[in-house]
């Protein structure tokens, strides 16, 4: 089983919230229990530090999961 897990619904949301009350990456990322790089990912793919979203940024991780399957 491997090691790594998706970004949830609740991590976005304190992402979210982090940014929105002026946290650092580092503070936001330690908060969630996530690397520096990955926060910093999620955050530049997703609208980036003023219009990030993270009901946005899931809908966007669904549609991409659900597209990348291999179809029947």
């Amino acid at each position: 089983m491997s090691p790594y897990t998706h970004l949830t619904l609740i991590d976005r949301e304190s992402i979210l919230l982090g940014i929105s009350t002026g946290k650092t990456l580092d503070t936001i990322a330690k908060e969630i229990g996530r690397s520096k790089s990955t926060v910093s990912r999620e955050i530049a793919r997703n609208g980036g530090w003023r219009s990030y979203s993270a009901a946005t940024a899931q809908d966007r991780y669904r549609r991409v999961r659900l597209a990348s399957r291999r179809p029947r």
